[in-house]
């Protein structure tokens, strides 16, 4: 991959995670006076409607059938699995288990990848995505526990992991027919047939409690953290292997830590820069070696 390229593709790449891990605030204020559906399907409408913009005006919009087939599969996947898994996984059980399941998403990916003889099994890999993923859990550790843990929530938040890892490995091929745009206006456009009905059943009382602050953060969700944050993250993925976009992953709560100390004063604790360490040290031993593929197809150039 040449160095030009390269920059626009990890500088795609850390962008995305870098607008993740400030979402996790935002979605922590809002859902405070928004219903989860109904912040969910405010978010994914905005990311269609600015997504459906950006495509009609490069002419990218258009998709056939069988593409159009592929995507809604995709998207049952995730938006749609992963949020519905994750959200009542987290309602059912510690927020730690959760956090500590999601992380192991990097690994599943890597395993579904070998299966599938996407990519090769390497000990720097699997040394990096092990490492990264102690980094996380050091991290999670140093916080207090939270009671009300189950079995059911647990399970829940493996079928969002199983959701976001399928995806990820799946995305890699149908990104070969299709654009990241495409991909990325496709499935929130499909992921509001099923969200809009879960949104109606919440009601609409939350509208009249709404603050400035609160419509910028539903702003900031739906076109920073889904529209952008997932092009670029597609975008990654049309060049990298799923392996190295999925443990790039972890850094996103590294992003959440260092935002949370400047922004509330949360300590950083010695512990907490421990695993920040582990989890770049891992993520970046998972980018070494050999280099990314770049997918030369004439679809994905420009998108």
């Amino acid at each position: 991959m040449k160095p030009t390229s390269a920059i626009r593709v990890y500088g795609a790449l850390l962008s995305a995670m870098a607008i993740w891990g400030f979402s996790f605030l935002a979605i922590k204020d809002a859902v405070g006076t928004i219903p989860i559906l109904s912040l969910s399907f405010a978010r994914f409408a905005i990311a269609t409607v600015a997504l459906g913009l950006l495509a009609l005006a490069r002419g990218r919009l258009g998709l056939s059938r069988s593409n159009l087939l592929r995507v809604g599969g995709l998207t049952l996947l995730s938006p749609v699995g992963y949020f519905l898994f994750e959200t009542y996984g987290i309602s059912m059980t510690q927020a730690s288990h959760a956090s500590i399941l999601i992380a192991a998403i990097p690994i599943v990916v890597y395993l579904i990848a070998f299966a599938r003889r996407q990519e090769p099994v390497t000990w720097r890999k699997t040394s990096g995505i092990l490492l990264a993923f102690v980094g996380v859990v050091v991290i999670i550790a140093s916080s207090p526990s939270e009671a009300g843990a189950s079995l059911v929530g647990d399970l829940l938040i493996l079928g969002a992991v199983l959701c976001a890892a399928l995806r990820t490995t799946l995305i890699v091929d149908v990104l070969k027919r299709i654009s990241p745009l495409q991909l990325t206006f496709y499935q929130f456009f499909l992921s509001l047939f099923v969200f809009g009905p879960c949104a109606a059943i919440d009601g609409f009382g939350w509208v009249g409690e709404m603050t400035s602050l609160l419509w910028a953060e539903v702003l900031f969700l739906g076109v920073g953290c889904s529209a952008v944050a997932f092009l670029a993250m597609h975008f990654a993925l049309s060049r990298l292997t799923a392996t190295r976009v999925a443990v790039s992953a972890n850094t996103v709560p590294l992003v959440t830590l260092f935002a949370e100390a400047m922004l509330f004063g949360v300590a950083l604790t010695p512990l907490k820069l421990i695993g920040t360490v582990l989890t770049i040290v891992g993520v970046v031993t998972t980018q070494l070696g050999t280099p990314p593929r770049e997918t030369p197809s004439p679809t994905l150039r420009g998108a």
